[in-house]
């Protein structure tokens, strides 16, 4: 199935009235999705494990859904405010008023942004790992909505440019994985302010630290590194006036 099919499966359950019998059908297509997409588990005897998160799961999204509906100061139809965003090769985004859950295989490192205040990171307001098989995990993030069109190369550039300031490299910069904060947001002692640039996908940083020039260029060079990293890395080592 592509896109375009998944996000009409995801409408078309907007015709319940129930708010229980919504979330159950709409988390059992999600279970659906990842199962068949991401999560290859090779044992029958992990369903209890794949019952469990589809119970956690469902809980979780009527705990986000409720809180949004709740702290909402419109009256909205039932469930107008959740929707598919989409799929990629290791996770599912879904939107659930002004804020994203993402669902899947991902794993980063969550101390990144637990432990620093990196403007340029976007917030995780929720984060956890639940085990489905032996070495399988799922995870579920829970993130602010953002907007990503209309982004230059430069944003994407500032952004890989703050990060190498703070010792991290980052292997995907692109537009798709950026975009701008909302509005104001207060997290973890840090004000995001609205139009601020954030990373929203976290997957491809790595912390290089003071390694030098050379190494860095000859290992992002190599195949399977993004062609932009190495370009960006290019122009941050002549601004910096290291040697090339």
């Amino acid at each position: 199935m592509n896109e375009k099919e998944y996000k009409i499966m995801f409408e078309s359950l907007k015709k319940h009235e129930d708010v229980d019998q919504y979330l159950n059908e709409f988390v059992n297509l999600i279970s659906k999705i990842l199962y068949s997409r991401i999560i290859f588990v090779k044992n029958s005897d992990n369903d209890v494990l794949r019952n469990s998160f589809y119970r956690f799961l469902k809980d979780k999204i009527k705990e986000i859904y409720n809180s949004y509906k709740d702290s909402s100061s419109e009256i909205k139809k039932i469930f107008d405010d959740i929707e598919y965003i989409g799929c990629g090769h290791s996770s599912l985004a879904i939107r659930i008023g002004d804020k994203v859950i993402k669902v899947g295989k991902e794993k980063y490192d969550y101390a990144l942004n637990r432990e620093y205040n990196f403007d340029c990171l976007i917030p995780i307001f929720y984060y956890n790992s639940f085990k489905i098989a032996d070495n399988e995990y799922y995870t579920l993030e829970v993130s602010p909505l953002i907007d990503n069109k209309n982004i230059k190369e430069e944003d994407v550039y500032n952004v890989y440019k703050n990060l190498r300031d703070l010792g991290y490299i980052w292997n995907d910069p692109k537009p798709e994985n950026v975009g701008k904060i909302i509005k104001d947001i207060s997290f973890k002692n840090h004000l995001y302010k609205k139009g601020d640039i954030v990373i929203i996908d976290l997957q491809d940083l790595a912390y290089v630290g003071e390694v030098t020039t050379d190494e860095i260029l000859e290992e992002i060079s190599m195949v399977g590194y993004n062609q932009k990293t190495y370009i960006y890395e290019t122009r941050y080592m002549k601004e910096k006036g290291r040697s090339l």
